[in-house]
């Protein structure tokens, strides 16, 4: 019988990253985050004060992640203050392709958690 959760079953080999985000096109350090992820799951919180946009991109580093024309796919509200928990969530399952984000203003900070790639 399969498990309920197949979702979170690797969960224990999760990674997470704190990106500091800024108006500029902002990519996450670890590169299959940028070009070619495909998590068992992925959770992105905005950890901020700033409204954070993010983009679902082929690659991070020439598709990148702007408000002008927008060139985004979401955005991810502030929170009330630096990381107490209030700030916008968007969580995934198999998403195959990479990660950027801007903030319209100022230096804003997003948490992202994934669990290991699908199938492992």
């Amino acid at each position: 019988m399969a498990r309920q959760n197949d979702t979170l079953a690797n969960f224990s080999a999760s990674t997470n990253e704190e990106l500091s985000v800024t108006t500029s096109n902002s990519v996450p350090s670890n590169a299959s985050l940028k070009t070619l992820s495909a998590p068992a799951f992925l959770l992105l919180q905005n950890v901020g004060t700033v409204p954070v946009f993010y983009r679902l991109t082929a690659d991070a580093d020439t598709a990148t992640c702007t408000t002008a024309s927008g060139n985004y796919t979401g955005v991810l509200a502030a929170g009330d203050a630096d990381e107490d928990g209030t700030g916008g969530v968007m969580t995934l399952a198999g998403y195959t392709g990479g990660l950027a984000f801007t903030t319209g203003s100022g230096t804003g900070k997003v948490n992202i958690a994934y669990s290991g790639r699908l199938g492992d």
